[in-house]
């Protein structure tokens, strides 16, 4: 099954929300879980008056050994010499950095990600938005 909000924590008791950046987030996969190619940027039409843009996102991995699959995978990514998926294996103390809007303020349709499905045992990460801080 897709990956819903209701696994979504918002860890209210770090108030790390300041102002270039988002509430951290605990998420939370059960085995068969996973959350479709998607972005975190927000298209400017659907985007409220004064919301703030999402700059970067960082994945902050807590697992600890027996998690099989629940990788967090790029389907578009490319570079000067490798095309392809870029699949990134969630393990404890790893991290992921990724912009979501290019240096122009465009949005980097290259930062498409997808939490892969979960085989066996359970994913937890922290994720973090950060705000454009030029907006």
């Amino acid at each position: 099954r897709d990956h819903t909000e209701d696994t979504v924590y918002p860890i209210n008791q770090i108030k790390h929300r300041g102002a270039n950046g988002e509430y951290l987030q605990l998420v939370h996969y059960d085995k068969g879980e996973q959350y479709t190619a998607h972005h975190d940027f927000t298209y400017p039409l659907t985007r409220t008056e004064g919301q703030p843009e999402r700059f970067a996102t960082l994945l902050l991995y807590l697992n600890q050994d027996g998690l099989q699959g629940g990788y967090t995978a790029f389907p578009r990514y490319q570079n000067a010499d490798t095309r392809g998926k870029l699949a990134v294996r969630p393990e404890v103390g790893k991290a992921v950095l990724f912009y979501d809007v290019l240096p122009d303020g465009n949005m980097d349709d290259f930062s498409q990600h997808a939490a892969e499905p979960i085989e066996k045992g359970e994913k937890w990460l922290i994720n973090l938005w950060t705000w454009d801080p030029r907006r």
